[in-house]
Protein backbone atom coordinates (compact mmCIF):
# COMPACT_ATOMS: atom_id res chain seq x y z
CA UNK A 1 0.00 0.00 0.00
CA UNK A 2 3.05 2.16 0.71
CA UNK A 3 4.55 1.54 -2.70
CA UNK A 4 1.45 2.68 -4.59
CA UNK A 5 1.00 5.39 -2.35
CA UNK A 6 4.10 6.72 -2.94
CA UNK A 7 4.21 5.88 -6.53
CA UNK A 8 1.40 8.00 -6.88
CA UNK A 9 2.57 10.92 -5.46
CA UNK A 10 5.58 10.76 -7.37
CA UNK A 11 3.31 10.73 -10.77
CA UNK A 12 1.44 14.16 -9.28
CA UNK A 13 4.66 15.50 -8.40
CA UNK A 14 5.94 14.92 -11.84
CA UNK A 15 3.11 15.91 -13.22
CA UNK A 16 3.13 18.99 -11.79
CA UNK A 17 7.07 19.50 -12.10
CA UNK A 18 6.19 19.46 -15.88
CA UNK A 19 4.22 22.66 -15.82
CA UNK A 20 6.84 25.03 -14.22
CA UNK A 21 10.31 26.11 -16.10
CA UNK A 22 12.81 24.04 -14.31
CA UNK A 23 13.07 20.94 -11.19
CA UNK A 24 14.45 23.69 -8.91
CA UNK A 25 11.06 26.08 -9.44
CA UNK A 26 8.81 22.78 -8.71
CA UNK A 27 11.00 22.20 -5.67
CA UNK A 28 10.33 25.66 -4.33
CA UNK A 29 7.21 26.16 -5.01
CA UNK A 30 5.67 23.04 -3.77
CA UNK A 31 8.14 23.69 -0.42
CA UNK A 32 6.67 27.19 -0.39
CA UNK A 33 3.03 25.73 0.17
CA UNK A 34 3.90 23.38 3.18
CA UNK A 35 7.31 25.38 4.94
CA UNK A 36 5.46 28.02 6.09
CA UNK A 37 3.20 25.71 8.67
CA UNK A 38 5.57 23.32 9.35
CA UNK A 39 8.79 26.38 10.17
CA UNK A 40 6.53 27.90 12.31
CA UNK A 41 6.19 24.78 14.65
CA UNK A 42 9.74 25.08 15.23
CA UNK A 43 9.72 28.90 16.09
CA UNK A 44 6.96 28.55 18.34
CA UNK A 45 8.16 25.98 20.03
CA UNK A 46 11.79 27.41 20.59
CA UNK A 47 10.50 31.04 21.63
CA UNK A 48 6.53 30.33 23.01
CA UNK A 49 7.23 27.30 25.22
CA UNK A 50 4.51 27.71 27.26
CA UNK A 51 1.89 27.34 24.48
CA UNK A 52 0.00 24.42 24.52
CA UNK A 53 1.11 21.73 21.99
CA UNK A 54 -2.83 20.94 20.54
CA UNK A 55 -3.78 24.67 19.82
CA UNK A 56 -0.39 24.78 17.68
CA UNK A 57 -1.07 21.78 16.08
CA UNK A 58 -4.41 22.96 15.43
CA UNK A 59 -3.53 26.60 14.12
CA UNK A 60 -1.46 24.38 11.82
CA UNK A 61 -3.80 22.79 10.21
CA UNK A 62 -6.03 25.88 9.69
CA UNK A 63 -3.45 27.63 8.49
CA UNK A 64 -2.49 24.95 6.04
CA UNK A 65 -5.80 24.36 4.42
CA UNK A 66 -5.73 28.27 4.13
CA UNK A 67 -2.14 28.40 2.26
CA UNK A 68 -3.66 25.54 0.02
CA UNK A 69 -7.06 27.48 -0.70
CA UNK A 70 -5.38 30.34 -1.38
CA UNK A 71 -2.67 28.39 -3.74
CA UNK A 72 -5.62 27.22 -5.72
CA UNK A 73 -7.25 30.06 -6.05
CA UNK A 74 -5.22 33.27 -6.14
CA UNK A 75 -2.28 33.98 -8.64
CA UNK A 76 0.37 35.40 -6.06
CA UNK A 77 4.21 34.91 -5.92
CA UNK A 78 4.80 31.29 -4.02
CA UNK A 79 7.09 32.78 -1.89
CA UNK A 80 4.35 34.33 0.05
CA UNK A 81 2.73 31.39 1.23
CA UNK A 82 6.05 30.68 3.28
CA UNK A 83 5.04 33.90 4.93
CA UNK A 84 0.96 33.72 5.10
CA UNK A 85 1.65 30.12 6.63
CA UNK A 86 3.67 31.18 9.41
CA UNK A 87 1.54 34.35 10.02
CA UNK A 88 -1.40 32.19 10.20
CA UNK A 89 0.06 29.90 12.37
CA UNK A 90 0.85 32.61 14.68
CA UNK A 91 -2.35 33.91 14.76
CA UNK A 92 -4.19 31.34 14.86
CA UNK A 93 -2.37 30.03 17.71
CA UNK A 94 -3.06 32.74 19.91
CA UNK A 95 -6.61 32.89 19.26
CA UNK A 96 -7.13 29.15 19.98
CA UNK A 97 -5.10 29.17 23.26
CA UNK A 98 -7.28 32.15 24.61
CA UNK A 99 -10.39 30.62 23.89
CA UNK A 100 -10.88 26.73 22.74
CA UNK A 101 -7.58 25.05 24.39
CA UNK A 102 -7.83 27.85 27.65
CA UNK A 103 -8.68 25.14 29.82
CA UNK A 104 -6.20 23.05 28.77
CA UNK A 105 -3.19 25.80 28.98
CA UNK A 106 -5.02 26.29 32.88
CA UNK A 107 -4.50 22.62 33.89
CA UNK A 108 -1.34 22.67 32.61
CA UNK A 109 0.30 25.02 34.81
CA UNK A 110 -1.43 23.41 38.25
Amino acid sequence: MLTIAWGLIAIGVASFANLVENLVEAGNILGSIFYGSIWDYFWWRFFCALSAGSAVFMAGLIAQTLVLVLFWTLSISYLWYNLIGCAAVVHNQSALQRTIFARANTAQER
